[in-house]
Formats: C-alpha cells, structure tokens, sequence
C-alpha cells in the first residue's frame, strides 16, 4: 500500500513537472475536467489531511480532472449545500450523513432531485462492498443518494486510572443498569463525576430510550416517541443526576468532552470520533457495549448514523463524480482514515482487515455498531431531536412529566408532517 502511494506521488510530482516545463501540457491541463467537492473536516485535522492526500492521489490516477476540495463548517453544510442546489451553484460532490439526507431527500429544483440517484452508477458487485445497514442508510426512498464511507454511534468509554484507583471492576458484557450506577457512584467525588453525558441533548437519551423498550419509529416509518417505556427511559435518564447524584444536568457536549479529558469524569458515552483527543490527554482508556436495562433485559442500543459521499443532480461530471465518491469510499482511503482517526468503516472486506482485527478500539467500536439502533432516512428522523430535546427540557424543569412531554413532543413530530 505505502509504495503504491509512493508511485502515486511521484507521479503527481512528474505531472506537475511537466505541466510546468511542457506549453502543451499547460494547454491540457487547463482542459482537465473540473470538480468541486465539499467536507465538513476540521481545519488542519488529520481527518483533513487524509482526505487532500487521498484527493491528490485521486488527481493522480486520473490527470483529466481537477478536484477543488472546499471545507463547509458542519453546521452549515446542509443549509448552503440547499442554497447552492436552488441556486444552480451545487458543488459536484458533497459529504452528508444519513439524518441530512433524510431532511433534503423531498426538496427538488424545476422538478429534479438535489442528489443523483446512484444506483445506475454502481454495479451489485460494487454495491455488495458495503455493509447492508450503512447502504440502506443512504436510501431515500427507493433512491441511493450516497456512497456510505463512515458509520458510527456511541459507546462506553472509561478512565482505566480511575477504576483502579477507586478499586472498581472494569464495565464488560454482563454489565447492567445498576450496575452502571452502582460504580458511578464509588467512582464519584467532589470534584469528579462517575459519569459524563449532555442531559438535555436526546441523542444521548436515545440509548436508554430503546433499552427501556421504547421506539422511535414504528413499523410504516412513523413517529412513536411515546411508545411504551419511553416514559420511564426519560425518567431513568434524568435521574442520573436528580436521585443518584451521578452526573450533572448543566452538562453540555463540549463540558463533557472536556470533563473527561481532564480526569473529571470517571465514564462518557461517546463516539470514535473523539478517541483520539482522549488519547493526546494521555488517559488509560477503557471502551466497553452499553449495559442491558434491568427492568426489561434489553440492551441499549445507542443510534446508528452513517456518512457518505453524494453527487449533485446539477453535476455536469456526473461519470466522474461517481469515480470520486468510489474513491473517497474505497478500501484504501476507509482503512487510513480507521487506523489513524478511528473512522468506524463500512467496507465490510476491512473487518478482516489484520491492522483492523488487531485494534481493540475498532473492534469495540463495531461490536458497539452491531447493537446499534437504526432509523429511518425521511424528515421525521431530522426532526426527531429538537422534539426530544423539548421534552427533555420541560421534564427536568418540572414543568411536564415525561408521558405528558413525550405525547406533546409526538404530537407536534405529526403536525410537522402533514404540512
């Protein structure tokens, strides 16, 4: 692989050599194919790196194109991603998760889609690559609007040093709900949290919402956040900090990150994404599943999401766009984006992958992933969060009681929807 790369580069070098020294070849490459992709990496982040390096090498591989990468805030991605697609400015490739799919899949311009349908563009071999949950995560519809390249969700990661020096047992498989309180709770000091997690953010609350039997969606794909034992999730949930004084409700994501990095927080639920901010830390970590709710038997099944890599309907390199997006997705480019940032993959060939199988970080990460909780790709999913962070906030305010908060928060989810 390494020297591969090499004759990539040296490649690229030569191109850029020759284009410089050779009239003609300017005229060439001033013909090359042009495409504009946009990220939602962080500035100067090695998951940024990994994607130029893997742009450059694409260049390479394919001298008739020129890739402009353009960075997006995350945040505002999908808004200026909309804005540019009605404005006929779309960039010709664009990285997108499953739950913003789901809120542009119904918006169209003079008729047409904002994304390709790629299903056309890719053959069943090249299609079975993927894992069959990260693939139907980027269906709307019948329709493929992305390449899947990441899947991820939240796990339940702990600070080794602080079990030891408390002289708690590690979390593992049999782990349960009191347990899980019961050792936050020898882990908890003045000054220390036993465990760190955003009370009032609903994609945290998800985990326990399945775990206490509840759902999200039935069947037909409709909202049912008042299902049974979602009361009782959110009640449990809370009570974290209201009863058994374990974590605080102030708690934001941010604070929580930085509660755990600073030794503050003896256990965070969180994704792979923030592993290795942990590890710069210098933190002995621990990552365990989530543990199975006592009152039910059920384990908890945090949410399952995915990022892939779409085309614009409006591309006018449709053919190689699709190269692109296949590329940004290959075996390759997923293996260096797991090994140095543990990026969860979707390529299933990776799961046997020796650097793979060796880490235990990724395993624990998929085993996490198999557990997950899938959702839908349509509106009511984007939607889904504002509605349960309501409810989280009336109920901890004491202003409803979670079956009181759930049923309006369902309520308003199937007013949404029949505008």
């Amino acid at each position: 692989m390494t020297t591969a790369r090499a004759r990539i580069r040296a490649l690229s070098v030569w191109l850029a050599a020759a284009s410089i020294a050779t009239p003609v070849m300017v005229c060439a490459q001033d013909a090359r194919e042009p495409l504009e992709v946009w990220h939602t990496f962080g500035a100067n982040s090695t998951d940024e790196r990994i994607f130029l390096s893997a742009v450059e090498a694409f260049e390479a591989a394919h001298p008739d194109v020129d890739v402009e990468p353009v960075r997006i805030p995350y945040l505002q991605n999908l808004q200026q991603f909309i804005n540019s697609s009605q404005g006929g400015e779309a960039p010709d490739v664009v990285r997108l998760s499953d739950t913003e799919l789901g809120r542009i899949g119904h918006i169209s311009v003079e008729g047409l889609p904002l994304l390709e349908d790629l299903r056309p563009h890719l053959t069943p071999v090249q299609r079975s690559r993927f894992e069959p949950r990260a693939l139907n995560a980027m269906r709307y519809g019948a329709a493929l609007y992305a390449i899947p390249v990441s899947q991820g969700c939240l796990a339940l990661v702990y600070n080794k040093s602080l079990f030891d020096a408390a002289g708690v047992a590690y979390p593992n498989d049999d782990w349960t709900t009191d347990d899980l309180v019961a050792a936050a709770q020898a882990l908890a000091r003045d000054d220390v949290l036993g465990i760190a997690l955003p009370l009032k953010w609903s994609y945290w609350f998800i985990p326990f919402l399945t775990g206490f039997g509840g759902t999200l969606f039935d069947l037909e794909d409709n909202p049912t956040l008042d299902s049974p034992g979602s009361a009782r999730a959110l009640e449990w949930f809370l009570d974290l900090e209201r009863v058994h004084g374990v974590a605080a409700s102030s708690t934001g994501i941010e604070a929580m990150s930085t509660q755990f990095q600073l030794s503050r927080a003896a256990m965070v639920l969180d994704g792979s994404w923030n592993w290795n901010a942990y590890l710069e830390a210098g933190l002995d970590l621990g990552l365990a599943v989530m543990p199975v709710v006592v009152e039910t038997g059920r384990r908890m099944g945090p949410m399952f999401s995915v990022f892939g890599w779409g085309v614009s309907k409006q591309s006018a390199a449709k053919v190689e766009s699709v190269k692109l997006a296949l590329w940004l997705s290959s075996y390759d480019v997923q293996k260096d984006f797991a090994v140095e940032t543990y990026m969860i993959p979707t390529d299933l060939a990776l799961t046997q992958d020796p650097d793979i199988a060796a880490n235990a970080t990724l395993n624990g990460y998929l085993r996490q992933v198999g557990f997950g909780t899938e959702v839908p790709t349509t509106r009511a999913t984007y939607m889904i969060f504002e509605q349960l962070d309501t409810a989280l906030e009336l109920t901890s305010a004491g202003e409803m009681d979670a079956q009181s908060a759930l049923q309006a928060a369902d309520a308003e989810m199937e007013r949404f929807l029949r505008q």
